[in-house]
Parts: C-alpha cells; sequence; structure tokens
C-alpha cells in the first residue's frame, strides 16, 4: 500500500463508487473551504496495482493552539472500514502527513450506520457496525464529546417506489396537509437564484432566533451556492393571498348553491347547519386574509429550505419556517415537493438529516423527529465523531477545553 496524494478525478472516482460517499466528501466541499482560505488536501492509499483503495478530503477548522492546527475529515475516510489493515495505514500515514502541516489533532466522523434502527429508533438487528468504533479506539481515536456534526438521521427509504407509493405511505395526517397546501391554500413553490438568497438567509434566522440556534451566514449560503451548482437548491414555499381568497370565494359559491338546492325539511336541517358554519369560516378566513394582504403584501413567505442532490441521496440540510403561518403548512409542501422530485428522478434515498432528542419526548426538538415521522422513513444512527490526537499539545488542549466547560456551568 502506498500513502500519496490524489487528484480531484481519482478522488471523485474513488468516492463515487463507495457506500461511505457524501456531499462532505467532494470537491465542491473542498472548493467552498478553499474560498475561506482553509488548507485542505486530498489524500489517499493506492495499492500495488495503482488503484485508490482509500480517499479522505481533510481541511483545518481554524482552530489553533499554540502554533497547532485541528485538522477534520467531514463525514470521512472514505473506505472499508472493515479492512483493519487499511484502515489502520491509512490512519497512521494520515498522521505523519499532518504532523508535517502543524497538525495537533484531527477529527472524523465515517458515514456509516452504527446501528440499524426502525422509525421509533428501535434497534433492527439488520446492521452493527459499533465493533468500527471498537477498531478506532484500538488505533488511538477516542469519541468526540463535542461533535458538531449530525450523528442522528432520519432518512426515507425511495429506491423503486413512485411518488403515489410513497405518498400512500404517509400518516393520514401529513397526507392531509400536504393536500390542503394544493387543493385549497393554493401554495405556490420558487426556487432561489444566488441573487435571491437574502430570501432565503431571511426565513432561517427568524427560526435560529426563535430556537436560539446559530444560524449560518448569507455568505455561506452564497458560497455553497457556487461551490455546488446545479446541486444544491434553495427553495421557498409562498401563500399569495389573492389565489387563496379567490379559492375560498368559489368554495363559498359551491356551498351557497348546495344550501340553495336542500329543502326545509327536518332530515336537511343538519347539513344545512354544516354547510352554514363552513360559509361562516371562510368568511372568517378571508378577512384574516385581506387583512394580512394590508400588512404584508399580496406574496407572504412561509417556509424556506435547502436541500444537496449528490449520488443516492438527496439531502435537507437547513430550512426554516415563519411560526405564525404555520398553520398554513409550508412545511409539509417543501418536503413533498423534495420527495416528488427524488421519487421521479430516480434517487434511492431522502434524507430529512438531523434529528434530536430521540428518546426524549419532552426535548425542545422532538416535535421535529415526529414532524419527519409522518413521512415514514426510519431513524438513522451514524457511528460518531471520533478525534486522534497528531501532538502531544493535544492532551492540554483537551484538558484547558474541559476546564472551561466547568468554569462555565
Amino acid at each position: 500500500m502506498k500513502f500519496t496524494m490524489l487528484e480531484d478525478k481519482e478522488f471523485t472516482e474513488f468516492v463515487d463508487s463507495r457506500p461511505e460517499k457524501n456531499f462532505f466528501q467532494t470537491i465542491m466541499m473542498r472548493n467552498r473551504i478553499q474560498g475561506e482560505g482553509k488548507e485542505n488536501y486530498l489524500v489517499g492509499v493506492k495499492d500495488k496495482k495503482n488503484k485508490v483503495i482509500a480517499a479522505a478530503f481533510i481541511a483545518e477548522t481554524g482552530h489553533v493552539f499554540m502554533g497547532k492546527k485541528t485538522f477534520e475529515s467531514y463525514k470521512g475516510f472514505i473506505l472499508d472500514y472493515n479492512d483493519t489493515e487499511l484502515l489502520k495505514f491509512f490512519t497512521e500515514e494520515v498522521i505523519k502527513f499532518l504532523k508535517e502541516k502543524n497538525g495537533l489533532r484531527l477529527i472524523i466522523d465515517p458515514y456509516i450506520v452504527n446501528v440499524s434502527r426502525d422509525m421509533d429508533a428501535n434497534e433492527t438487528g439488520e446492521v452493527d457496525n459499533r465493533h468500527v468504533g471498537k477498531e478506532l479506539e484500538k488505533l488511538g481515536y477516542y469519541l468526540n464529546e463535542n461533535n458538531a456534526q449530525v450523528k442522528w438521521c432520519y432518512c426515507l427509504d425511495i429506491n423503486g417506489k413512485t411518488s403515489d407509493e410513497l405518498f400512500k405511505e404517509f400518516r393520514s395526517s401529513t397526507r392531509n396537509n400536504i393536500n390542503k397546501t394544493i387543493t385549497k391554500f393554493k401554495l405556490n413553490i420558487r426556487d432561489l437564484k444566488k441573487d435571491q438568497l437574502h430570501e432565503f438567509k431571511k426565513v432561517t434566522e427568524d427560526t435560529c432566533d426563535r430556537r436560539e440556534f446559530q444560524d449560518k451566514t448569507l455568505k455561506y449560503y452564497e458560497e455553497m451556492y457556487d461551490a455546488f451548482g446545479k446541486d444544491v437548491v434553495f427553495k421557498i414555499c409562498e401563500l399569495n393571498c389573492d389565489e387563496y381568497i379567490a379559492n375560498m370565494e368559489e368554495e363559498n359559491k359551491e356551498f351557497n348553491r348546495k344550501l340553495n338546492e336542500l329543502s326545509d325539511s327536518a332530515s336537511n336541517r343538519k347539513k344545512k347547519e354544516e354547510f352554514k358554519k363552513q360559509l361562516e369560516a371562510n368568511e372568517n378566513k378571508i378577512k384574516e386574509t385581506e387583512e394580512l394582504k394590508k400588512e404584508k403584501g399580496n406574496v407572504i413567505p412561509l417556509s424556506a429550505a435547502m436541500f444537496i442532490l449528490y449520488g443516492d441521496e438527496i439531502v435537507y440540510l437547513f430550512s426554516g419556517s415563519y411560526e405564525e403561518y404555520m398553520k398554513f403548512c409550508g412545511q409539509y409542501r417543501l418536503q413533498w415537493e423534495i420527495i416528488k422530485y427524488a421519487a421521479d428522478h430516480g434517487y434511492k434515498r431522502y434524507n430529512f438529516y438531523g434529528i434530536q432528542d430521540v428518546f426524549n419526548p419532552q426535548g425542545k426538538d422532538y416535535g421535529v423527529y415526529e414532524f419527519k415521522k409522518g413521512f415514514g422513513g426510519y431513524v438513522e444512527e451514524l457511528l460518531g465523531s471520533y478525534i486522534i490526537d497528531i501532538d502531544n499539545k493535544s492532551k492540554l488542549y483537551n484538558f484547558l477545553r474541559k476546564l472551561k466547560r466547568i468554569i462555565k456551568r
């Protein structure tokens, strides 16, 4: 085996052939990181036939301690983790390589399943890669207690299924909400161009402020747009007040027609009361929407989302929704649009990406998990984030970080 730097083409060809492939380990992501001026490398291992058998995109994180740098292989390495000899060789060679680059420590978080689970996060017994974590620990890796990367995902298997088949598998409440966005609310979906990303940022910023998360910068979204090109999509879901009002007025015409056709017999009394209630409800909604139009304008943004299209999957990466417009179910419509697109274009999986509070129904993010469960699918627990020390100063660095956390408490 030979450790070596890799050219863009050979790196991409190898990564695309592997089940661990993911958008973090791509030339597109490398291009975005380079835009930040961060030191980065494409490294790999070749066998005696000069065939690539391991690869990784590695970049500095920006953390410097006593002149030493932390490096990370985002959702890497890309290799067969059951080949313990290869894993050992690659690890040792990467450490040597980064030591020459003033490395302090290396963080990896392999894009492989730890334990397979169902939608309720119960273990299924189909996949168990816990031995990989133990193998990493034998090589000197240890669990990253401050993991910033996603470990728990929610995914939907769409391989070979039509969009109609998938829709039928959604919860009835999810189907109803999606149908309302199409037939009643008449919501519109619009793709955003680079010079329109401030609209996306406005929605995500409002959401992050409400949920006490830190949003990405507009510059980050613009860099992702530039780096991924056609493989990244920013969508916004909007309510057109005039279209919604017109639809309710048409509904009322139909309710009035049915009312006029009913006789005053006792058997029709209940039906007439129901139609009158629906008429009144629509009239109230029309008035509310007219007031909303006066205050906010005719077109109201409800939700926005960013999706990465890579390999066999589409990843739902970032999103936001205005709390005051949740009743219009914009977030449901966005999900349905991209799931339908994925099924219609031959993708094998839709990845809702990160979930939290999986085992805590009282947690503040459990509702997000429940929302995603409404589309069917399953929980995916990834292996997790691991650190390996490159320089002895890493032990002092870790001690000081722990001390800082204790003081903050």
